[in-house]
């Protein structure tokens, strides 16, 4: 039977609901939080407030995708999933490389002992300070995917070997790999580098598309099997929200529309309803999804974007 690894256990991949593909819940520090404070999400009750909206709302999953020293916050993850009742996958790995100091030990592990870390994540407990020790104190969450993120129309070395360790710990556990893709560049460049390390592609899940809201590409990119996750709905000081509804459409005009990951990544004080901003964790259920109904979308579509494309991307390898 599919399954997926929450923070409170597995689950069959069936049962996971509707879901939100990529978002980020608690990040208690890292150096992005002392360049933005705004990234500084370190109030959990403000984050159970922020997901019981979002279970009201009718959400049951979330996938937090804050991976090793970016502030990952385990144990406030165990704590948001118990009193709202949403299941919560969260993330090893690391991000793109400027989210880290040169010392980081990302940048000088060998890609061996970097597996070692990432797939005791998975199968024992996520280290509580990312493994910024000395000592090695374990949360009983696991991780249930791997990320890696590339920077701006680059994959520098750091990253190739990052990616090399996702992909070794992918095939040691089944865990799915979710990539960070800068402004929507180097997606198809960092599916060809993992599925050259033996990840399938229908185990690989590029965050961010939308960022690059170039259909073409997004085809191209959904033809090799992977996920294409757009996560900017609600943020019109990118672009307007029919961007990303067109986008649909023409997805699910190629017969792509299973390939479609819907995500909020409200990574930000200022885009949560609990810290006065918005649109918050619960916009694609109460105000994307059905904008989708009023354009015309069928019910099995948005059944779709919302539910059954997740029970599959992130079940584990061999079980989906």
């Amino acid at each position: 039977m599919p399954f997926v690894r929450t923070i409170l256990g597995d689950v069959e991949a069936s049962i996971l609901g509707p879901t939100n593909a990529h978002e980020h819940l608690a990040i208690a520090g890292g150096l992005i939080t002392l360049q933005q404070p705004d990234f500084r999400l370190n109030d959990t009750q403000k984050a159970i407030e922020e997901v019981r909206d979002f279970s009201d709302a009718g959400g049951r999953t979330i996938v937090e995708a804050t991976p090793c020293g970016v502030g990952r916050n385990a144990n406030a993850l165990l704590d948001i999933s118990r009193a709202t009742g949403v299941h919560v996958i969260a993330a090893t790995g690391v991000h793109r490389e400027s989210y880290y100091l040169d010392t980081h030990w990302r940048f000088h592990y060998s890609v061996d002992e970097i597996v070692d870390l990432w797939r005791a994540e998975i199968e024992q407990g996520i280290e509580l300070s990312g493994y910024e020790g000395p000592l090695v104190r374990r949360s009983p969450a696991r991780a249930g995917i791997i990320k890696v993120g590339s920077d701006y129309q680059n994959i520098a070395s750091a990253t190739k070997k990052a990616a090399e360790a996702a992909a070794a710990t992918h095939r040691l556990t089944g865990a799915p790999v979710l990539t960070h893709s800068e402004q929507g560049t180097m997606m198809l460049e960092q599916i060809e580098l993992l599925h050259s390390h033996g990840v399938r592609p229908e185990h690989i899940i590029i965050s961010h598309a939308d960022r690059n809201p170039d259909w073409f590409v997004h085809r191209d990119v959904a033809q090799t099997g992977a996920f294409v996750q757009y996560d900017c709905m609600g943020r019109v000081k990118y672009f307007p929200e029919s961007t990303i509804v067109e986008l649909i459409r023409k997805m699910f005009d190629l017969s792509l529309g299973s390939q479609i990951l819907l995500g909020g990544d409200n990574a930000r004080r200022s885009y949560w309803k609990s810290y006065g901003g918005g649109p918050g964790v619960s916009y694609i259920l109460r105000s994307f999804l059905p904008r989708l109904k009023r354009e015309g979308f069928p019910d099995e579509h948005i059944a779709q974007l919302s539910t059954h494309n997740a029970a599959g991307a992130f079940a584990f390898a061999g079980q989906s």
